[in-house]
């Protein structure tokens, strides 16, 4: 009988880890279409097979004949929409772990870093560049502006780990209600600051204050796959220490963890991985809210599984929202609105189902 429990339990626990493998692999599929289908709607018409095969040849380093169709579709996929697509699957992947990291240090659904502040300061620091023409580096074109957004966007959330160095008695939900008002407060920081600015300096503000991925360059891009590559193989190491302290701080304690400690290194991580790619985005919204809520509602509550399937379910939600959108408007509509669309009523549905889904946190 031992015997046979012993078998039944091992081909239950193969059972459990290929249905949440099998899911992860799923969506990287899902990528790879969405990359096929931006393809399909960038140049000439083209059919999703066409697009996935004009990536794949030029990763191969297939040569067309010059300004061929071949080589116009070449040249207009791996300069214009490519570098939209890889920024949009990596600011995906890495809002999507910052959330699942804050959801489980903090024990809230609700925690992210646009609830922790990070995005109003990334695009308080991007206006006053813009609008003041104050920046941190000598100038306050591209660099200047990208440089304030990432030094500002660290500010809201450093302010809550002073707090929570000098009160270290503070509640996940008090963190989470300081974060909330700070936010607020650089956003009222924003709008004053765009009272009576230049018609020109509006529209730029604008582009941050809805977030996009237009004009992506791959220089940007390479930046900030470096920094959450880094930062995401980082996160996954945590995942058996936010296992335990989801089980609750008294619990984590009995097991040796310095609670106050962990929470502390996990938000400077978070705030990292999140500024490094609002500056170049501007404010994205609800991608680390709903991304790591829907991993957790069908793979379980185990972070070995939920961080890596938070960064791909991010990586497809953001892209989906992109492409989809462009296919249906026509339009580039900015992404940050679009999140802002789908985000806000599952934003509340979350809010309104949150005790039923507490066993997951």
């Amino acid at each position: 009988m031992g015997y046979a429990g012993s078998e039944n339990f091992r081909t239950e626990y193969h059972k459990y880890t290929f249905r949440k493998i099998a899911f992860i692999l799923m969506l990287m599929a899902v990528i790879v279409l969405l990359s096929g289908y931006s393809c399909m709607i960038s140049g000439r018409d083209m059919t999703l097979v066409e697009g996935l095969r004009a990536i794949w040849n030029h990763i191969l380093g297939v040569e067309f004949e010059y300004n061929s169709p071949q080589w116009w579709d070449d040249k207009i996929i791996w300069s214009v929409t490519m570098p939209r697509v890889a920024l949009g699957i990596i600011a995906g992947c890495g809002l999507a772990i910052s959330g699942a990291i804050m959801q489980g240090v903090l024990s809230n659904p609700l925690a992210e870093p646009y609830t922790m502040g990070v995005s109003s300061g990334v695009v308080f620091g991007a206006n006053l560049a813009i609008v003041a023409g104050l920046s941190l580096a000598s100038s306050v074109h591209t660099f200047g502006i990208v440089l304030n957004a990432f030094i500002v966007g660290l500010v809201p959330v450093a302010i809550v780990i002073v707090l929570m160095r000098i009160m270290r008695s503070l509640s996940p939900v008090t963190i989470i209600l300081s974060g909330v008002a700070i936010s607020y407060f650089f956003g009222g920081l924003n709008t004053l600051l765009l009272v009576g600015a230049e018609e020109e300096s509006l529209s730029q503000a604008y582009q941050w204050q809805v977030g996009s991925l237009e004009n992506t360059l791959w220089s940007e891009v390479e930046f900030v796959f470096v920094v959450v590559l880094v930062l995401v193989f980082i996160s996954l190491f945590l995942s058996k220490y936010l296992n335990a302290l989801t089980q609750g701080d008294n619990l984590a304690k009995s097991l040796g963890m310095d609670v106050d400690s962990f929470r502390l290194y996990c938000m400077i991580l978070v705030t990292l991985m999140s500024a490094s790619i609002l500056c170049f985005t501007g404010i994205i919204g609800f991608v680390g809210l709903l991304a790591p809520h829907i991993v957790r509602s069908i793979i379980g509550g185990d972070n070995r599984y939920v961080l890596p399937a938070s960064c791909v379910f991010g990586s497809a939600f953001l892209l989906f929202a992109d492409t989809v959108t462009r296919m249906i408007a026509g339009i580039d509509v900015p992404v940050g609105a679009v999140m802002a669309f789908f985000g806000a009523p599952l934003f509340l549905f979350i809010i309104l189902h949150s005790n039923k889904r507490r066993c997951l946190y």
